[in-house]
């Protein structure tokens, strides 16, 4: 999908005689695109306000230089809006290749135009195969239906997965059991379970399907903890770990029978600023369940993804233990209500999605 120049907004605002007024209606129903607009369609408006809805997200989504690359004078272009298919303008936004239902599927965004993010987000989950089908099928388009889609992996959006998530929260637990899975049991194991899945009735019986998916077919065989470059160096024997412990006044020297029967692995990392890190071995292999600067203090986003970047290379994995998410699964499956856990209609952030401080399992 092409990008647009700004070339063409100054064309629009030097080819369109315009008064600069933009009435209280435009203002309320375009908000940031509203002086754009107002040069297409000067005040009062009546050709934008006498558009078909999708025509009007299609004449949002141009302007903030999403669609294919246009060059016609602001005149033509709205000649274009007004007098064309619907499938010339959704080609001009999409392309040919996914232009088919482009323009039923705006019908269905509101009156209201969106930001340019949020249209950014919509045409590539439009151009996404499984959401494509999700999306033309919505009986109602809003920007937080689409949050789901973000979480999930393209694999799992589907009409029916997407439809049984309760709120955010789950999205994250389903997009992460799918990872594990992958790990434990590689293409055929999240195959097999992308066709229970969608075989769900309710959430229920999908968290139930998940949960049980989590559990190894056959005991998985231990394998000592990544060998990682510097800065990282791992801490081995018991004076080092208590000399550690002392640096960077933490507790983890109380982990010291974790360490010694090889479930937890201890590094110290020579960045900016030091930290102190733990992993543990789980199912699925080590997991990074602690990184933290002197006296349990939090480390920024910045060093985190320094951190991670190396971490995931090495084959360690990030987020919930799969106990803890196989425990959240279960009491989301058994509840006869929708359980709301954290903050459950919120994006996460990188490193809340980290969920750093689980030493335990």
């Amino acid at each position: 999908m092409k990008v647009m120049t700004s070339h063409l907004i100054d064309l629009i605002s030097r080819s369109r005689k315009s008064s600069g007024l933009v009435t209280p209606l435009l203002e309320f129903l375009a908000a940031g695109q509203a002086n754009r607009i107002e040069a297409l369609w000067p005040a009062p408006h009546e050709g934008f306000f006498a558009l078909p809805t999708a025509r009007r997200h299609a004449v949002a989504i141009l302007l903030s230089g999403l669609g294919g690359k246009i060059s016609m004078s602001a005149d033509r272009l709205v000649s274009f809006i007004e007098h064309q298919k619907d499938k010339a303008i959704a080609e001009l936004l999409v392309g040919p290749n996914h232009s088919a239902g482009l323009m039923k599927m705006l019908t269905k965004c509101g009156e209201q135009l969106w930001p340019e993010d949020d249209y950014a987000l919509l045409l590539r989950l439009f151009c996404s195969e499984n959401a494509n089908q999700v999306l033309r099928h919505m009986e109602s388009v809003t920007q937080a239906a689409l949050m789901p889609m973000t979480i999930l992996p393209d694999a799992l959006r589907t009409a029916r997965i997407v439809s049984l998530m309760p709120h955010l929260s789950a999205a994250y637990d389903i997009a992460l059991a799918w990872e594990i899975i992958g790990r434990l049991k590689g293409q055929s194991g999240m195959k097999s379970a992308d066709h229970r899945w969608n075989r769900a009735k309710n959430h229920r019986s999908l968290f139930s399907m998940v949960a049980s998916d989590l559990i190894p077919d056959q005991p998985v065989a231990f394998f000592d903890a990544p060998e990682l470059p510097a800065p990282f160096s791992r801490v081995t024997t018991t004076r080092a770990l208590r000399h550690m412990a002392l640096e960077f006044k933490n507790c983890l020297e109380d982990f010291a029978w974790s360490v010694a029967k090889g479930k937890m692995a201890v590094y110290v990392w020579r960045g900016e600023p030091n930290a102190a890190l733990a992993l543990l071995w789980n199912v699925d292999g080590w997991r990074l369940a602690e990184a933290e600067k002197t006296d349990n203090e939090e480390l920024d986003e910045a060093p985190l993804r320094d951190i991670v970047s190396t971490l995931e290379a090495a084959g360690v994995r990030t987020g919930s233990s799969v106990e803890g998410l196989h425990n959240r699964l279960t009491r989301m499956s058994e509840a006869s209500e929708i359980i709301a856990y954290g903050d459950d209609n919120n994006v996460r952030t990188f490193v809340e999605r980290l969920d750093l401080g689980d030493l335990w399992q």
